[in-house]
């Protein structure tokens, strides 16, 4: 049951980083503005976000990083908590231990698929595509803390799509 709540939870987090990223993105700058205007403090702290190209991107990267790493955390916690006990039973059941073992892994990460896609990706892209002020204000709270978390790993990764870019003659961004 521990490990059902916890693959839950990894879902979730997964879910907000997907909702805060289409959000985002989709979210009229007016309307934040206005709300901002209103005196929504989450609006207010938003604005300067969404209105500077390199502060939302490094909002959208904060976003990809979460995505990524709970989703590895998740595949990783899954492929434990689920596989073994459903390959043991396999096992059990008189099943070839190395055909256990491919089935059990097989079938968790199948099962563990189909939850992320449904709940933490088809679900909360759907949910900040029809409200998107609702779900920028609300996955600002979240945010804060990630952007400031994920902060090295921003510059690294951005680095390194500048020197890519590079490589390739892309034109560069004009932040």
């Amino acid at each position: 049951m521990t490990a059902l709540l916890a693959i839950a939870a990894l879902i979730f987090i997964n879910a907000v980083y997907v909702a805060a990223e289409f959000a985002a993105v989709s979210v009229r700058r007016s309307r934040i503005r206005q709300l901002a205007a209103n005196g929504n403090r989450l609006a207010a702290w938003l604005l300067p976000v969404l209105t500077s190209p390199g502060t939302l991107d490094r909002y959208i990267a904060a976003c990809q990083i979460g995505i990524t790493v709970s989703g590895l955390v998740l595949g990783a916690f899954a492929q434990s908590t689920l596989a073994a006990p459903l390959i043991d039973r396999l096992a059990a059941n008189g099943l070839d231990r190395d055909l256990s073992e491919s089935t059990g892994t097989v079938v968790a990460l199948l099962l563990l698929t189909i939850a992320q896609v449904v709940f933490a990706e088809l679900v909360p892209r759907s949910v900040a595509l029809q409200h998107p002020a609702r779900v920028a204000t609300a996955s600002a709270v979240p945010m804060v803390p990630s952007l400031w978390l994920f902060a090295p790993f921003i510059s690294l990764l951005n680095a390194g799509g500048l020197v890519l870019r590079r490589l390739i003659r892309a034109p560069l961004p004009t932040h």
